[in-house]
């Protein structure tokens, strides 16, 4: 996404390739391509370039040399501070944010440490504001230095940092961060970027549950080895013990004739190695596990077999996307909506009570849904957003798609079972004014149905 911000800043002429990384065969012949072997990757004429940063630079040089700074020292700063963010703030992400999707194991001593390192970085970025006076970090025109900052302290700043912390610690910051965050460039690259209003806790092993880890509990690999080796060498003493023991007991049986002796049995008992029982409780997924999903592309779609429509889909995708009245938009559409090749439908997410009581959650469910649908684009349109405030959110939206019934692409959907269908009537006004409210009311704080529109966008 980061790169995707510079190439809207630059106005770099450059396609982008989404590619399935599931697909072993396509990641590795791209694989072969790449300089580092690394994703992703950028093909010019002059060769190919991987690394994210090395791109960056080439598309700035290319398209934009005023993003990497107008002077020696300019240049010098910008550099700066792209190594701040990546080297610092990057590194208190892995404590701090990787643990709230279960990426990584929460500890609660890594977290308050670099939770305090954090802070310190936003102290200077606040400083570095306070001092030079200037709208962005180097300057008053964004940089490079801007979009890779901002990369960074984004996850930070929707789910760490709440709204109180932000305006009385930050204020300067955030006043930064904020113009960054609504600018077009930005917004057409990450999405829309709602702001924390109460912290996420970290995921620590149950859903719902948020309790620290258990003082002798290891927070990493390495610790978790050592313990498991140690483990293995009490056993082996155990054994040679018991070994011992039992040679000894043999030379008394010998001796006494079978007699044996309730402090010999104690002391074998004593020195028997010690077996912990340790009940199994059943595994619940946690809602921040974010599962690898396999997609696979119909070779036959039966959407494809259907009778020739009228309606021009990919034609009214482009015009409507484009067309900055939708209310006009809206009257192109059902002057050539089709209503015997194409139906239309209100999707809704039938959640648990305790689902979607955070929005970071639910937006992940959200996109949970639309990752697998992705081979579905040619063939629909709409929208599927999440609405509501703090505590109860819901995903809901409409969308047109070819044929009369829902299509398998659908029924593969992972939670289809939760997701809740109904065909709307093209004649009825109450379903028409339904499809209109969802198709231009996409902007934040705009409602539907009583809930404030929250993250919302076309898919298409």
């Amino acid at each position: 996404m980061e790169i995707a911000h510079t190439i809207n800043l630059t106005g770099a002429n450059v396609d982008l390739e989404n590619v399935d990384l599931s697909d072993v065969e396509k990641r590795n012949s791209l694989i072969e391509k790449t300089p580092t072997t690394t994703l992703p990757f950028l093909e010019t004429a002059e060769g190919n370039l991987s690394e994210s940063k090395a791109i960056e630079y080439y598309l700035c040089l290319q398209y934009k040399p005023e993003l990497l700074g107008n002077t020696p020292f300019e240049k010098a700063k910008v550099n700066q501070w792209i190594e701040f963010a990546c080297n610092e703030i990057c590194r208190s992400g892995k404590s701090i944010i990787y643990p709230i999707f279960g990426w990584a194991p929460f500890c609660k001593e890594s977290s308050d440490k670099e939770n305090g390192n954090i802070k310190k970085y936003l102290n200077i970025i606040e400083s570095n504001l306070k001092e030079a006076k200037t709208k962005y970090i180097v300057g008053n025109k964004i940089t490079l230095a801007d979009v890779s900052l901002f990369r960074y302290l984004r996850a930070f700043m929707m789910l760490h940092f709440p709204e109180g912390m932000r305006n009385k610690v930050f204020p300067l910051t955030t006043q930064w961060f904020e113009n960054i965050m609504k600018s077009p460039e930005a917004v057409k690259a990450y999405g829309r970027t709602v702001l924390c209003k109460n912290p996420v806790k970290a995921f620590t092993g149950e859903v719902g549950k948020n309790n620290q880890p258990e003082e002798k509990k290891e927070c990493d690999k390495k610790n978790e080895c050592n313990k498991q080796k140690k483990e293995k060498e009490n056993q082996k003493e155990n054994h040679k013990e018991n070994k011992k023991d039992n040679q000894k007991e043999n030379k008394k049986d010998n001796q006494k004739g079978n007699k044996k002796d309730k402090n010999e049995k104690a002391k074998a008992l004593k020195s028997a190695p010690i077996v912990k029982m340790v009940e199994k409780k059943p595994y619940v997924p946690s809602m921040l596990e974010l599962p690898r999903f396999h997609v696979k592309k119909k070779e036959n779609n039966p959407l494809d077999a259907l009778p020739p429509s009228k309606f021009n889909l990919e034609n009214f995708k482009k015009d409507f996307i484009i067309n900055s009245n939708k209310a006009d938009a809206m009257l192109d559409f059902w002057k050539n909506y089709d209503p015997s090749g194409y139906s239309i439908w209100h999707i809704e997410y039938n959640n648990e009570p305790n689902e979607f009581i955070t929005l970071f959650r639910t937006v992940i469910k959200k996109g949970d849904i639309l990752i697998q649908l992705k081979y579905f684009k040619p063939y629909c349109f709409g929208v599927l957003g999440v609405y509501g405030s703090d505590g109860d959110y819901k995903i809901s939206g409409c969308m047109v798609w070819r044929g009369q019934e829902i299509p398998e692409e659908m029924k593969d959907v992972v939670c289809f079972k939760k997701l809740k269908f109904r065909k709307l009537n093209e004649n009825e006004n109450s379903d028409k004014e339904l499809l209109s409210e969802y198709w231009t009311k996409i902007d934040e704080k705009e409602s539907i149905c009583g809930r404030q529109a929250i993250d919302t966008r076309y898919f298409y």
